[in-house]
C-alpha cells in the first residue's frame, strides 16, 4: 500500500463527514505529519480512523453550544460566518474532526503531541 497523501486525507473526510463540515480551506500537510506520527500512514488506515470514531465525532460537533459560546464565537468570527453553524448546530471543520479523532484514538499522547506543536508544552 502507497503512503497516505494530502488528496487522500480530504478524500475520506468528504466521503465520511457532513459536507456542511467543509468550510476551512486546508492543505492538510500538517495534518498528515501527524497522522503519519501516529502510524496512520494509509488511506486505508485514515479511513478506519475516522469510520471508528465517525459517530463520537459528529455528536460532539452538534452539541449545542451555551448562549456565552455563541456570543464570544460570534464577536470573534463575525455573525453571517456562526449564522448558519448556530441554525444547523454544526462547529467543527474537516481538519479539527480529524484531530478530535486522533484525540479519541490516542488520548493523553495525542494531548501531548498537540501540547508541544502547539508551543503549550
Amino acid at each position: 500500500m502507497r503512503e497516505i497523501t494530502t488528496d487522500d486525507i480530504y478524500s475520506v473526510l468528504s466521503e465520511l463527514l457532513p459536507k456542511q463540515n467543509d468550510y476551512a480551506p486546508c492543505n492538510y500537510k500538517e495534518e498528515k505529519r501527524e497522522l503519519i506520527h501516529f502510524g496512520i500512514d494509509t488511506r486505508e488506515k485514515f479511513y478506519e480512523l475516522i469510520q471508528r470514531h465517525r459517530e463520537e465525532l459528529l455528536e460532539e460537533d452538534a452539541d449545542v453550544l451555551d448562549e456565552t459560546e455563541i456570543i464570544l464565537l460570534t464577536a470573534e468570527y463575525g455573525k453571517e460566518f456562526m449564522a448558519d453553524k448556530i441554525k444547523n448546530n454544526y462547529w467543527y471543520a474537516y481538519p479539527a474532526l480529524l484531530r478530535n479523532a486522533l484525540h479519541l484514538e490516542f488520548g493523553d499522547k495525542y494531548e501531548t503531541y498537540a501540547d508541544k506543536r502547539d508551543g503549550i508544552a
